[in-house]
C-alpha cells in the first residue's frame, strides 16, 4: 500500500521538477534575448529579470543557480564597460548552466515531460532537434552517450576554430563555446579534462600570451575522450560524424580600446603583487590566474577566500543547532565559491592542500551525518590555505592527518557508530549474566559500565537520527545528531560528567567486592584484625554461597 503511494508521489515531484525547469528557461531566455549593448538600460533591466528569475525559481540546483548569477552580474560590469565579447562569453556560460541542468533531467525523463526537456535543450546548448529526437527514445545511458559524443565533436570544432582564429577576441570567443559546452558533461565517467584546463587557455589569451599550443593540447584531449566514447557505443547506434574543418564564425569585433585581447592588460592589473617568497615563475602563473578570475589585487583574492571560510562558519553555526540541511547547503556554497574563485590561483601555490579542501567540501556538501566537527577542520583548512599565500606553502601533518579522516564522513562513518553501538550490548549481557543477582557490588560495577558505554550508545542514537532524517523523509529525527560528541559544547561537557559516574560507580562497587574478599583488612592492626575477624564456620559460608 504505501509503495503504491510513493511511487505516483515521485512522478508528480518529477512532473513538477521538469515544468518548474522548462518555465524557468523559457522565461530565461526571452529575458537574455533583450541584453542588447546597443541598448544598455534595456539589457541592465533584462539582466536583473534574470537574476530574479534565478532566485524566485528552485528548479536550479544551487551549485548552477548561484554559478548562473555570478556570471550574470558579471555580465552586468560588460554592459557597463561595452564588453562584446566578454558579455556574449558570460551569457553563453549562463544558457549552458541551464542546460547542464536540462541535460540531466532529460536523461531522466519520460513521455511528454522528456520531449519538452528536450526542446529546451536543444535550443540552450544548440544541439540538432533530430539527435536530440534520437536519444528520446534510447535507453538513458545509450542517450547519454550520445548526447556527449555530439558535445564533443562541437568541442573540437569550437577548439579548431580558436586554432584558426585571426585575432585573440576570435579565439577568447570560441574558447568560451568549448568551455561552456565542458560544463554539461564535465562529470562524465569518461572526462580527460577538467574546468582548469579551459581557464588556463582563456587567461593565454586574455593577456597576450601565447595560447595555440595550450588550445592544441585541448584539442587533443578532446578527441581522445569522444574516441574513447564511441568505441563503448553499441555498434548498432548511430553517431554523430566527426568533426569536420570549417572555416571560423565571425566573432563580434572587439570592445572599443582593444587591440589584441577581449580584456587588454591596463596598468591596474599589474597591482596584483606577490609575496616575496614566491620565484619569479610561480610569480607569474598566479598573476595569469588571477587576472583571469578579475583579481586586479592580491586582496581581492584573499577576500575571496575569506568568503569561502565564512560560509563555512555559516554551516558550524547551522550543524551547532542540528540543521543539517542548511549546514549542507552552506558548505555546498563554499564548494562553489572554492571551485570557481579560489583554486585555480591556489593550485599553483599549494597543489595538495588545495585539492584536499576541493575534495573535502565536495564530500561534505553530499554526506549525511556531518558534524560540527567536521565543518571546523574544512575552516582550519582555508584559514591554512590563505596563510599560504602569505607566508609560503608548508605541510601540517596534523591538518592532513585530519582531512584525510574527514574523508570517512557520511555513510561509512555512520555504519561505524552504529556497529559499535549495537556491539557494546554483548559485553554488558555478558556482566549481567556472569555477576548480575542479589550482590549490590557487582551491580554497581555493572552500572559504571554501562555509563562508561553511554557515549557511545549516544553517538549511534545520533548517526540513526540522521540517516532517517536524510533517507527516510523524517526530518524531525534530525535533532537526535545534538547527541553526537562531536556537535558541540554540551555534549562535550556530558561526556565529562559520564567519566566522574564511572569513577564513583566503579570504586564504591570495586571496594566493595575488594572488602568481600578480605583484601582490605590488611591494613588494619593486627590487634584490631584478630578482634574482629569472624571465625569460619558452616553458616558463614552458606552465607556466602547465597550472596554469590
Amino acid at each position: 500500500m504505501r509503495r503504491g503511494l510513493v511511487l505516483p508521489f515521485a512522478l508528480v515531484l518529477s512532473l513538477a521538477l521538469a515544468a518548474g525547469l522548462t518555465e524557468l528557461y523559457d522565461g530565461l531566455e526571452a529575458a537574455l534575448g533583450q541584453v542588447r549593448l546597443e541598448n544598455p538600460a534595456q539589457a541592465v533591466n533584462a539582466l536583473n529579470r534574470a537574476q530574479s528569475l534565478l532566485r524566485e525559481e528552485g528548479a536550479l540546483p544551487p551549485v548552477l543557480r548561484d554559478a548562473a548569477l555570478t556570471n550574470l552580474q558579471e555580465a552586468r560590469q560588460f554592459v557597463a564597460q561595452k564588453s562584446a565579447v566578454n558579455l556574449e562569453a558570460r551569457l553563453l556560460l549562463v544558457r549552458h548552466l541551464v542546460g547542464k541542468a536540462l541535460y540531466d533531467a532529460f536523461l531522466q525523463a519520460q513521455g511528454e515531460e522528456k520531449a519538452a526537456l528536450g526542446q529546451r535543450l536543444a535550443r540552450a546548448t544548440g544541439l540538432p532537434p533530430a539527435l536530440v529526437a534520437q536519444a528520446r527514445s534510447a535507453p538513458p545511458e545509450e542517450a547519454r552517450r550520445l548526447l556527449e559524443a555530439r558535445y564533443l565533436q562541437a568541442m573540437a570544432e569550437d577548439l579548431g576554430q580558436a586554432l584558426a582564429a585571426q585575432s585573440r577576441p576570435q579565439a577568447y570567443l570560441a574558447l568560451a563555446r568549448a568551455y561552456a559546452r565542458y560544463l554539461i558533461v564535465q562529470d562524465s565517467p569518461q572526462s580527460r579534462l577538467k574546468a582548469q584546463d579551459f581557464v588556463q587557455a582563456l587567461a593565454l589569451v586574455s593577456i597576450g600570451q601565447p595560447f595555440r599550443p595550450e588550445v592544441q593540447r585541448l584539442l587533443g584531449q578532446v578527441q581522445a575522450w569522444r574516441q574513447d566514447l564511441l568505441s563503448s557505443l553499441q555498434p548498432s547506434t548511430p553517431v554523430p560524424p566527426p568533426a569536420q574543418a570549417r572555416p571560423p564564425e565571425p566573432a563580434p569585433s572587439p570592445p572599443s580600446g582593444t587591440q589584441a585581447s577581449p580584456e587588454a592588460p591596463s596598468a591596474e592589473a599589474e597591482t596584483f603583487y606577490t609575496p616575496g617568497w614566491m620565484d619569479e615563475r610561480t610569480a607569474q602563473t598566479v598573476r595569469l590566474a588571477a587576472r583571469t578570475l578579475g583579481y586586479n589585487y592580491n586582496f581581492q583574492l584573499l577576500e575571496a577566500v575569506e568568503e569561502v571560510r565564512d560560509e563555512i562558519g555559516l554551516a558550524v553555526t547551522a550543524l551547532g543547532r542540528g540543521d543539517a540541511e542548511e549546514g549542507r547547503y552552506r558548505l555546498e556554497r563554499a564548494f562553489y565559491k572554492f571551485r570557481m574563485q579560489v583554486e585555480p590561483v591556489f593550485v599553483h601555490i599549494h597543489p595538495s592542500l588545495t585539492e584536499a579542501i576541493s575534495r573535502s567540501l565536495n564530500l561534505l556538501s553530499q554526506a549525511t551525518g556531518i558534524r560540527t566537527l567536521d565543518a571546523l577542520t574544512a575552516y582550519e583548512a582555508v584559514e591554512a590555505l590563505r596563510q599560504s599565500f602569505l607566508q609560503g606553502p608548508r605541510q601540517d601533518l596534523w591538518l592532513n592527518l585530519k582531512l584525510a579522516l574527514l574523508q570517512t564522513a557520511g555513510v561509512p562513518r555512520a555504519v561505524f557508530f552504529l556497529l559499535a553501538g549495537a556491539l557494546s550490548v554483548f559485553p554488558l549481557y555478558l556482566l549481567r549474566l556472569t555477576f548480575g543477582g542479589r550482590n549490590v557490588y557487582w551491580n554497581l560495577l555493572g552500572l559504571a559500565f554501562l555509563v562508561l558505554l553511554l557515549p557511545i550508545f549516544a553517538e549511534a542514537l545520533s548517526y540513526f537520527g540522521s540517516i532517517l532524517a536524510d533517507y527516510g523523509n523524517l526530518p524531525a529525527l534530525a535533532f537526535l545528531s545534538n547527541l553526537s560528541i562531536g556537535q558541540g559544547l554540551l555534549p562535550y561537557l556530558a561526556w565529562g560528567f559520564t567519566i566522574f559516574l564511572v569513577v564513583a560507580l566503579a570504586g564504591a562497587g570495586l571496594r566493595g567486592i575488594a572488602a568481600q574478599f578480605g583484601l582490605l583488612r590488611e591494613r588494619e592492626p593486627e590487634a584490631s584484625r584478630r578482634e574482629t575477624t569472624p571465625t569460619l564456620t558452616s553458616e558463614t559460608i552458606v552465607e556466602w554461597d547465597e550472596e554469590f
